[in-house]
């Protein structure tokens, strides 16, 4: 087994990479991996990612294909976890390799590797003219969908292989769904997978090894997860699909609609929301949480009125520039705010009633997390913690009821009537031009 490369580049005589001991995993994944899909997951620090640069390598050379593919979720990422490992293993005087970085383009005897982060959407544009040898994806499961099934289409030179690496996450992540856990795909060959375990690393110190479990025990998913590498759903979490470095942005998207939306409480909490809507009539709509408010009377130890609420939706509606063409959604339960909105002059825009369908909402924003087109500001701190905490009521479904608990439920019942809102009243709506958002 080839462990390295003639550089053509300047190279340090000390910039070698320590090859520990192979596990068998690692062994078995480098000398086996001749399906189309190869893929190495499972816990954390088991080896998944050096086995899988490796094989990669190796298979550059022998290929007669001339360009492929290496991604990562970032290009941050991609160079730290792959690129410079890879250069490391290639510092020697067997293989040449030189590495460019402004270009992002590897090159391993005299063949073009073509690398960049699958961060978002617009990776597709990218990887849609290419076509390659191979495909070398690291952390493909926190990739986007559409950027890897449009890579996987990519490798269609004669002899093509995929090698991708993962750790595990929902048992209903697509990935799982529709390529690691495929019986079709696995019976006929077309996937193979290897399950690595952290036990399958024999370079790790065994102390480590300890304390790594030891801290991962402290919940069950993580340990299940991280330590024995199975694919398990967070178990009572409503959007369990929800990953805050996807599901976030800080970027200003072009928007076709805006609304103000809220959840109401008298003595609880009030927040509100601004959702901004982006319209693809092929892909679909994609809601985007700009801003929130968030109130809580129990922690202040004051009730708020009407009226400083009606201040708020007057900040955020001139904060916005919006007007008769926008809508504010309030709760069914919000009457005496509706009719003090109604009775205000500075409120510019249309006023509805949101009815909530509970179990319809959910599964509603449940699809648009899981597919990433449900996306809220970095500012909006209160939204992505209760994202992740809101929860079904245990013990409601002991007596067969699915109930969401009643705690951290106060933005994503603000959401509803943000996203669902419209898609209900969707014949009285107005297709907007897009807009570009200052936040």
């Amino acid at each position: 087994m080839k462990r390295a490369g003639k550089n053509t580049s300047k190279r340090k005589s000390n910039d070698y990479f320590r090859f520990g001991k192979w596990g068998e995993t690692s062994l078995d994944f480098i000398f086996c991996s001749d399906a189309w899909i190869n893929v190495a997951e499972g816990s954390v620090r088991s080896g998944k990612t050096i086995a899988c640069n490796q094989r990669f390598v190796e298979f550059v050379q022998k290929s007669d294909s001339d360009e492929f593919l290496i991604s990562g979720k970032t290009s941050q990422s991609l160079r730290r976890n792959v690129i410079k490992p890879l250069m490391k293993m290639m510092n020697t005087d067997d293989v040449s390799y030189d590495y460019r970085k402004h270009d992002g383009e590897l090159e391993i005897e005299g063949k073009i590797c073509y690398t960049m982060g699958f961060n978002d959407e617009k990776a597709v544009d990218v990887i849609a003219g290419m076509t390659v040898g191979g495909w070398l994806a690291d952390e493909i499961a926190r990739c986007p969908r559409s950027a890897v099934e449009m890579a996987i289409s990519r490798c269609s030179d004669i002899g093509a292989k995929m090698f991708w690496n993962t750790n595990p996450d929902s048992p209903y992540h697509y990935l799982y769904e529709n390529y690691i856990n495929n019986h079709d795909l696995l019976k006929s060959g077309t996937l193979k997978r290897w399950k690595f375990l952290l036990d399958d690393n024999p370079n790790l110190d065994p102390q480590y090894v300890i304390e790594l479990k030891r801290v991962n025990q402290k919940s069950e998913v993580f340990y299940k997860r991280n330590i024995l590498g199975e694919w398990v759903i967070a178990e009572g979490a409503i959007y369990d699909k929800f990953i805050e470095s996807e599901n976030t942005f800080n970027l200003h998207p072009h928007l076709h609609d805006i609304n103000i939306c809220c959840d109401y409480g008298v003595s609880t909490v009030t927040t509100f929301g601004v959702m901004g809507i982006h319209k693809d009539p092929l892909e679909g709509n994609s809601y985007y949480l700009l801003t929130e408010t968030y109130y809580d009377a129990e922690e202040t130890g004051v009730t708020q009125s009407d009226s400083e609420r009606v201040d708020t939706i007057v900040t955020l509606q001139d904060d916005y520039k919006l007007t008769n063409k926008n809508t504010l959604y309030l709760p069914h339960d919000a009457a005496s705010l509706k009719s003090a909105c109604e009775k205000d002059k500075r409120i510019k825009m249309r006023i509805e009633t949101y009815t909530p369908n509970t179990y319809e909402d959910i599964n509603t924003i449940q699809d648009l997390i899981a597919n990433r087109k449900f996306k809220i500001h970095n500012s909006c701190t209160h939204s992505i913690t209760q994202a992740q905490t809101y929860c079904w009521d245990k013990k409601s479904q002991q007596r067969g009821e699915d109930k969401p608990l009643k705690i951290n439920d106060h933005c994503p019942d603000m959401w509803r009537g943000g996203i669902c809102g419209p898609m209900k009243t969707s014949k009285k709506s107005i297709y907007h031009a897009p807009r570009r958002i200052q936040l």
